[in-house]
């Protein structure tokens, strides 16, 4: 038995997912299936064959393929796009006719040629999903919207043909090109679903350094390696694959795993993971494990498995419409056979049942949510908040606990200078003049901290020589220094604060002073943490740092549950622990190390400070909520704006829904009909949509 994924087409809803698996699962030899909606893509456990199961989906009316190594992407998105912008431009003539005053009414082949396009043009899918749902016995907001514009434009062409002066082909276009613009809305967010695994992925290079049995280095795809292999990767390359050190001494950037900025000293004999940087010397590894088998790609497969454990927010219009459409069309049904038995002909019948149609279209129920949370997401832009899925902006607004990382979180995720310690003749200006020369060229973390605290010009350096995971050397003025650890020196210095670095620097004369560094909080961070404790959240700390620190910087900022030393997978498993016990979690962090937490949570958050380094771009494209301006600020500014956000979509179904209860009962009694009949239903139709829409843009007070 083996396991499989493909990639699944034609699928816009939670229905179609059940509908491909259970497809999958008719197959002979098929185990199990699971279908992911926000990556398209179908993981089959079985012996089943490609063309079975492209054949079962294919009958089901979806699509199934493999997918390629290298795929080249266009823009998916174009077709939507493009269907949106004619349905809009199309429509726009015909709503300006029915604006009051102006007694401009287009010719009715005019109307007939704006409107049949966009209906059965742009609209097409509608049609197309309706029927195969039809097929299958099944019915959904596509079969009311085909059903709807459908009979709108049939109405309309009667009208036209009947020689009426009043049309409403202008119910039929509205109807349709509103839809799609929410449809595209939807497609633009599903679009971005596997950027995350893209973002971890590209982490680990293309190339690789083999050295050959001969001794020759010969540089190959990373994909050539199978472990066994003996790689060679130089100061400031990543890491190509897991491996173990057989020469060399180095410090390996590991802060996509733990999140702490501090590169780990590394020699032979232990162990490194692909995606990893190297810094200050060569390092050759033997490969242990390649592709798939790596920690990075496991790390890409814990976003894709959280991205897919999370059910989508089941918006409240898809429950209902499981029993509204079937009703309003039996409704219609009984309305037709019984006018036409009561009023004794086909002529009196027709008449309130395509009222009924049209007036039950679900072009309110269809903008309720979309637009509100367009408007929701703009002001949340504003507000310095990046909403990439509206689940997650409601679920922020809903969330009962809110769990934080440590460093680039709460703090500013790297090292500064607090202060220096005098041990011999040397002011504190020329420890910290000489400390940042000898660091001028050097990228390391604790460097640019050393660095950023000198503001004079830089002294010449010669012999410059750095020692991994011990410190630097070189001459400065004639003199012979040594910058580094206690141990690197071969001296001793008072225990400094606990939570903080420190880096001596010695001549030969002995100790001349000692630089203290340490990750700083974010001025800001008590403030918010104490105002979303104050609004009843349940605060917490989850980090890869020691306990020490991590517990001193909660107390700082009045966080009381503190679990330190996690890896990534302790994140995920911690906010499983709070979902599973009812909590409605949100998650805030920076780091690649962060991304499965991001992805696990019901509303994950993202620092976008920084946003070009590896780390918080992957933590960005996993991370449904990304806050563009730096600090905490926005986060509290992006609840405030989930909570109204929230209400105003149960308004706007309110409306929808309540409208529909009031005028579906009238029109079925052919109340509406003294009053305009059909052309009442279509006016009717589009003032329940500017309503929503008026009411959406609330949100941007």
């Amino acid at each position: 038995m083996s396991q499989q994924t493909f990639s699944v087409s034609g699928m816009t809803c939670a229905s179609c997912v059940r509908h491909v698996e259970k497809a999958l699962a008719a197959t002979p030899g098929v185990a199990s299936a699971t279908v992911n909606l926000a990556t398209s893509t179908a993981t089959v456990d079985g012996t089943a064959t490609y063309e079975a199961m492209a054949l079962q989906v294919e009958d089901a009316g979806y699509g199934l393929k493999r997918i390629e190594a290298e795929t080249p992407e266009g823009d998916s998105l174009a077709p939507a796009r493009w269907r949106m912008l004619v349905a809009l431009t199309l429509t726009a003539p015909l709503l300006v006719g029915m604006l009051p005053g102006l007694g401009w009414h287009l010719p009715g082949w005019v109307q007939a040629l704006l409107a049949t396009p966009v209906v059965f043009g742009a609209g097409l899918g509608f049609f197309r999903r309706a029927a195969r749902q039809a097929l299958h016995g099944q019915a959904s907001m596509d079969t009311l919207i085909a059903l709807g514009s459908g009979v709108a434009w049939a109405f309309a062409v009667s009208e036209w043909w009947g020689g009426a002066h009043e049309l409403s082909f202008e119910t039929a276009s509205a109807l349709v090109a509103f839809l799609l613009t929410g449809k595209y809305l939807e497609a633009r967010a599903k679009s971005r679903a596997t950027d995350a695994l893209k973002a971890l992925l590209a982490l680990a290079p293309p190339t690789a350094l083999r050295l050959e049995p001969d001794g020759s280095v010969l540089e190959v795809p990373v994909a050539a390696l199978v472990p066994g292999d003996r790689v060679r990767v130089l100061p400031g390359q990543a890491v190509p694959a897991d491996g173990r050190v057989m020469s060399g001494q180095a410090e390996v950037d590991e802060s996509m795993l733990t999140g702490e900025p501090l590169p780990v000293p590394k020699g032979p004999g232990e162990a490194v993971v692909a995606g990893t940087v190297v810094h200050g010397s060569v390092l050759e590894l033997d490969v242990m494990a390649v592709g798939a088998d790596t920690q990075l790609a496991h790390m890409a497969a814990m976003v894709a498995q959280a991205q897919g454990s999370k059910a989508p927010a089941q918006d409240l219009a898809d429950r209902i419409s499981a029993v509204f459409v079937p009703a309003i069309l039996a409704l219609a049904l009984v309305t037709f056979a019984g006018w036409w038995w009561l009023g004794g002909g086909l002529a009196q019948a027709w008449r309130p049942a395509v009222t009924l149609l049209v007036i039950a279209c679900p072009c309110a129920l269809g903008l309720a949510t979309p637009v509100a949370v367009m408007v929701g997401i703009g002001a949340a832009a504003r507000k310095g908040v990046l909403v990439r899925d509206a689940a997650a902006l409601e679920a922020l607004g809903q969330a009962t606990d809110l769990v934080f990382d440590k460093t680039g979180t709460l703090t500013e995720g790297r090292p500064r200078l607090r202060r220096v310690v005098i041990s011999g003749t040397l002011g504190e200006a020329d420890v910290l003049k000489v400390a940042a020369s000898l660091e001028r060229d050097s990228e390391h973390p604790i460097a640019r901290g050393i660095r950023s605290a000198h503001e004079g010009p830089l002294l010449p350096v010669e012999g410059f020589r750095a020692h991994p995971g011990g410190g630097i050397t070189g001459v400065v003025e004639g003199r012979a220094w040594r910058l580094g650890s206690a141990a690197f020196l071969d001296v001793s210095w008072p225990e400094m604060d606990e939570d903080g670095i420190a880096v001596g620097l010695a001549d030969e004369l002995g100790l001349q002073g000692v630089l203290v560094l340490g990750d700083r909080l974010r001025s800001e961070a008590a403030a918010v943490v104490h105002a979303l404790g104050a609004q009843g959240l349940k605060l917490h700390l989850l980090t890869g740092d020691r306990s020490a620190p991590a517990r001193l910087m909660a107390e700082a900022v009045g966080i009381q549950n503190v679990i330190a030393e996690v890896r990534p997978e302790g994140k995920l498993a911690e906010l499983k622990r709070l979902q599973e016990g009812g909590a409605v979690a949100g998650f805030v962090g920076d780091g690649v190390n962060d991304a499965p937490a991001l992805a696990q949570a019901d509303c994950g958050i993202a620092m976008g400070s920084g946003a070009g380094e590896q780390g918080t771009a992957a933590a960005m494209a996993a991370a449904p909520l990304v806050l563009l301006r730096p600090g905490l600020e926005p986060i509290l500014a992006a609840r405030r704006l989930a909570q109204r956000t929230h209400r105003i979509i149960r308004q706007n179904l309110g409306w929808a829904f309540g409208y529909n209860l009031v005028l579906v009962p009238l029109a079925a009694f052919g109340q509406l009909e003294r009053f305009g009949g059909p052309m009442l239903a279509g006016v009717a139709m589009g003032l329940s949509s500017l309503t929503v829409v008026l009411n959406a843009l609330r949100l941007r007070r």
